[in-house]
């Protein structure tokens, strides 16, 4: 198909589906057949690619696709959320994949959220997630590697009194399960709407990020990163949540939501 081919089918997919909020894949497939003279699933996924490549759809998880107009300046600034983690992180992991090769584990640190915020918190604390029969040998094992700096699932009173008094301390705690995740290089970290879900869920262990700054983070996430609103409200769903936190952006954001609650369950 030459560039002139392409543009004309480009355009005229996104007019066949621009009264639509969510396209699942199937319908892209069954259009793309009825219309391409090139009609092969190779040449399909070629299709795929290049609408997403352009950024005129936006995979948001279990096969189905957003459509973004092409005037849409805030749509073509967005990126993949990856963010490049400090040494001591990696260095942390490292440690945790040497005691314990075969354990479910994501880590991360709270300065990931830092760009998202007006006021810069002076702390940066490394969270690790375990599989729930090992989540108190791995907080035994790094408390033994790093004195008085490793807490098991603290509450608002111990983040207040110890945890924040100094930076780079290390938070242990149970990981749910089908939590969203990417690996990168070796080291298991969450993806951004598990992030977001959790701070919004973990009241007392992010109280730092509550109120107005919770407010701030989640808009500038949702302007400055694709976010899956499938795989947002999923698990918030796990965490018994979705109905919450859909009505906390709907309520106090000005995030406009792309699928409704049906749509995202």
């Amino acid at each position: 198909m030459i560039k002139s081919e392409q543009q004309s089918h480009d355009y005229e997919v996104r007019n066949a589906f621009s009264g639509s909020r969510l396209v699942h894949k199937a319908e892209l497939r069954e259009y793309y057949y009825q219309h391409s003279q090139q009609a092969t699933e190779q040449a399909f996924r070629r299709f795929l690619y290049r609408l997403g490549k352009q950024q005129t759809i936006v995979p948001v998880g279990a096969g189905g696709y957003v459509f973004h107009e092409p005037s849409s300046q805030q749509a073509a600034r967005k990126m993949r959320f990856s963010p490049n983690w400090s040494q001591e992180l990696v260095s942390l992991n490292k440690t945790i994949q040497e005691a314990f090769p075969y354990i479910q584990y994501l880590c991360w640190e709270t300065r990931a959220l830092h760009e998202f915020m007006v006021h810069q918190p002076g702390q940066n604390l490394f969270i690790v997630e375990a599989e729930k029969d090992v989540g108190e040998s791995v907080f035994y094992h790094l408390s033994q590697q790093n004195p008085g700096r490793v807490f098991l699932d603290p509450d608002r009173l111990t983040m207040e009194r110890y945890v924040l008094q100094q930076s780079d301390n290390i938070l242990v705690s149970r990981l749910i399960t089908q939590s969203p995740r990417k690996t990168i290089h070796g080291l298991p970290y969450p993806k951004l709407e598990k992030i977001l879900v959790d701070i919004f869920v973990d009241e007392e262990k992010y109280y730092f990020f509550q109120g107005e700054e919770l407010v701030r983070i989640l808009e500038n996430a949702f302007s400055s990163y694709w976010i899956s609103e499938i795989t947002l409200f999923r698990y918030a769903g796990r965490r018994k949540a979705s109905t919450k936190l859909r009505q906390f952006i709907s309520t106090h954001t000005q995030i406009e939501l792309s699928l409704t609650q049906e749509n995202a369950e």
